[in-house]
């Protein structure tokens, strides 16, 4: 057991099971589904398709997120109109028979949700530095959430629960395909691809005129806005270099977004920028919150053997080796530049000098 697993392993809640979380499934609960903060496909996808499971088990689900949902992942949501949700007129638990968050690592991951941690029933996650808040199935393993929603999905559908529930499988391929940067990150394994083999061969096999694998692929990568490329342009323009080229990074502050008329929805990736750069070993970017102008998200992507959610932990966010993220408070844009900076660069010198670490 590595170090990362034994963080989730000395929690205060207990591991549930697999067949645990099929067995509430099966008896169709009422169910409310929580999504992460600045929501990726992963959590998205792996939202709804457990919805679905839900709901062709004979139950009914509700997905909810405590941020916007980017546009590009709108058509996951099944029909819902909208993932809002107020649990301060909510009556909660006695509106739903189950409350649970997907791909949700943290209490810091749920944002204004976190007051509904004292009835969330369980959690399911695949992230090894995480922090849970409920009952939870964790599989530090998993290349995606929807790795362990396919999971699920195999042992419903053994169970005769379904025959086959397509919509769920496609926001599940979704899910593992957007986690994985189509399949080209370095947490792809032999799984994942047999995982998706299988999914290809239900949704393409479909009967329902619903979107194929190829349709679903390029919702999800295949368009992009003029936005979108207006904010890539801005952060070509923007970036900076450390450590003889080895970090590279893109601020973008609230000033900047509203000079380009873009919204922070529309710079999401960006931190695929610095990091695409060749010679960089850690791309970083910042984002000023328009909520908090003193609050700075960072989000963090290692082409080399580098923990970059060790060190997102420190500032009390997390996720996976080569992708993490966290939020950063300071006084300027330049002083939470400073402070991430340094950081990272303590990072790479660990890399190269192992024997210096703990």
């Amino acid at each position: 057991m590595n170090e990362n697993e034994r963080m989730i392993g000395e929690s205060e809640y207990p591991a549930i099971t697999l067949e645990e979380i099929c067995d509430i499934i099966e008896d169709a609960p009422k169910a409310l589904i929580i999504s992460h903060v600045n929501p990726d496909g992963d959590t998205v996808g792996s939202a709804f398709a457990l919805k679905e499971m839900i709901c062709a088990a004979g139950g009914s689900a509700r997905c909810i997120c405590p941020g916007d949902i980017p546009r590009r992942l709108r058509f996951l949501m099944s029909g819902q109109e909208d993932m809002a949700f107020d649990p301060d007129t909510a009556v909660l638990p006695d509106d739903y028979d189950i409350i649970c968050a997907v791909d949700v690592a943290s209490p810091m991951q749920l944002g204004s949700f976190a007051s509904m941690i004292p009835w969330i029933d369980f959690m399911i996650d695949h992230h090894g530095v995480g922090t849970p808040f409920a009952p939870h199935f964790v599989d530090p393993e998993a290349s995606a959430c929807g790795e362990i929603l396919y999971d699920i999905y195999a042992n419903l559908a053994n169970r005769g629960i379904f025959e086959t529930c397509p919509d769920a499988a496609r926001r599940i391929y979704a899910a593992i395909v957007s986690d994985t940067g189509s399949f080209k990150f370095s947490n792809t394994t032999p799984k994942t691809h047999m995982i998706a083999a299988a999914l290809v061969d239900i949704i393409n096999n479909a009967k329902d005129e619903g979107m194929d694998t190829a349709d679903l692929c390029r919702s999800l990568f295949g368009q992009r806005t003029l936005k979108e490329l207006t904010a890539q342009m801005i952060a070509i323009q923007n970036l900076r270099f450390y450590d003889s080229g080895r970090l590279g990074v893109v601020l973008f502050t609230q000033q900047m977004l509203a000079d380009a008329g873009l919204t922070e929805e529309e710079i999401g990736n960006v931190v695929d920028t610095p990091r695409g750069v060749e010679g960089v070993l850690v791309g970083l970017s910042l984002r000023q919150l328009a909520s908090d102008p003193m609050q700075y998200k960072v989000s963090a992507r290692a082409n080399g053997n580098i923990d970059v959610s060790a060190v997102c932990a420190g500032f009390g966010g997390g996720g996976h080796v080569r992708a993490a993220g966290c939020t950063v408070t300071a006084e300027s844009p330049e002083e939470a530049l400073e402070t991430v900076v340094e950081a990272f660069l303590s990072a790479l010198a660990d890399f190269d000098n192992p024997d210096t670490l703990a």
